[in-house]
């Protein structure tokens, strides 16, 4: 192994993101977007009363973790949200290692990490997702280190390894509520490959990381649950649009109403019960057209695919990001969408395309990979990661976006080397003791 790439690849990454940084330094409102004043409302909400409240009212739909997180800012005063960067950079390098790390073990040679890493270092998605006050980088970093845990586990029978990624996989779902959905897939392999009773063992530690969250719901807000956002998500987002194909109106226009109908409905009830009624009425209107559903949801998760470039220019300022272009991509296209959000500004147009191609790259190497292990025995791990991958990419529903890409770029880029490398294992996994 020759630790001098390594270093090399990791100075890339780190260079990356603190230029990106720089040029937002005095103009540290690029570093939002329209989620991130909600998480400082409720880090402020944390710090001033010690209470997760949004409007007087306790907080069901996000998740204490990254408000936290941004807490430990706030002493920074006005540069807060640099401090806060800062950190997630360091955070994000040391990702760019895990990955290395995980590229390493599945290909069984170093070469193969080196090559993950490099995609991972220069990935724009990654670059702007690591200065931005969005939940999607330490989020990322949680679950890459959970789920390289697990392959670890897999490979040598380790149970630490596994008590580690269980325990690791609740403190990312305090982050993000979807990390309930990847810490299921991980039971659900452990289940497949017959190991109960350390399938067991993870669902309990996982329980035991989200119990407290949900009696605080029960208590406080009459909300059984660990988080609304799924049900929220179905209604302000599925929802909408499909009212938005029904009457021929613009989906922003839908979400007006519906916001109008919660507003109006839900105006004296606790958080939970108003939860409740969202989901009710979402899961009713997706009922009564749930082929239209299926279409507009499936359509909505290709925007997952997307190079995810522009996130990098809107951080210099050279596009401005919340003009509807998602509608428009919706209603009329993806050539009408580059045309909204571009206009005419060629050298944003270039860097897209530059980066898309590198996107394609990536992409080709994922299909190599995948098509030169269709004839081979495909170890617990791998369909662990592949599964997390296509979880993660239909989830989003009718608003994919290239952001929420983030947390399984790592895999993707472990893919994608896998594939322009030859694989070898260099050890056989060691397989538990019965019991053990």
């Amino acid at each position: 192994m020759k630790p001098r790439v390594l270093r090399l690849i990791l100075l890339a990454a780190m260079v990356a993101r603190l230029t990106v940084l720089a040029c937002a330094w005095k103009a540290p409102e690029r570093l939002a977007t329209p989620d991130s004043a909600g998480y400082i409302s409720l880090s402020a909400s944390l710090i001033e009363n010690g209470r997760f409240e949004s409007d007087g009212q306790a907080e069901i739909n996000r998740t204490p973790g990254y408000p936290f997180f941004l807490a430990f800012s706030s002493a920074w005063g006005n540069h807060a949200p640099h401090a806060a960067a800062m950190v997630q950079i360091l955070l994000d390098v040391t990702l760019v290692y895990l990955t290395f790390l995980l590229g390493w073990m599945l290909g069984g040679n170093p070469r193969a990490g080196w090559i993950a890493a490099a995609f991972q270092a220069v990935s724009p998605l990654a670059v702007a997702g690591s200065v931005r006050i969005l939940s999607d980088s330490l989020f990322a970093f949680l679950l890459i280190l959970s789920l390289l845990l697990m392959v670890f586990h897999f490979r040598g029978g380790r149970r630490w390894a596994l008590v580690a990624a269980a325990a690791t996989m609740g403190v990312a779902c305090y982050v993000r509520p979807v990390g309930i959905a990847f810490g299921v897939i991980c039971v659900l392999v452990l289940l497949a490959r017959r190991r109960f009773a350390r399938a067991g063992l993870f669902a309990a530690i996982l329980a035991a990381c989200l119990s407290p969250w949900v009696v605080r719901n029960a208590v406080v807000a009459e909300y059984v649950g660990f988080s609304s956002f799924a049900g929220d998500s179905l209604y302000f987002f599925a929802v909408a649009d499909l009212i938005a194909a029904d009457e021929g109106i613009d989906p922003a226009d839908a979400r007006s109403q519906l916001k109008h109908i919660d507003q109006r409905e839900n105006i004296d009830r606790a958080p939970g019960p108003a939860a409740y009624f969202r989901l009710k009425l979402a899961l009713r209107s997706i009922g009564q057209r749930p082929w239209l559903y299926a279409k507009t949801h499936l359509k909505g998760c290709l925007g997952f695919f997307l190079p995810g470039a522009t996130d990098v220019l809107e951080v210099y300022g050279i596009t401005t990001g919340g003009r509807g272009t998602l509608d428009v991509l919706h209603k009329e296209g993806p050539l009408a969408a580059w045309r909204h959000y571009f206009e005419d500004n060629v050298p944003a147009m270039v860097f897209v395309a530059a980066t898309g191609v590198l996107l394609l790259g990536q992409y080709l190497g994922v299909v190599l990979c995948v098509v030169r292990r269709l004839s081979r025995s495909v170890p617990a791990e791998a369909w662990l990661l592949a599964v997390v991958v296509i979880v993660a990419a239909l989830l989003p529903g009718p608003y994919g976006l290239p952001r929420y890409r983030i947390p399984v770029e790592p895999i993707l880029a472990v893919s994608a080397a896998l594939g322009f490398t030859r694989s070898r294992r260099s050890h056989a996994p060691a397989q538990p003791a019965p019991g053990r």
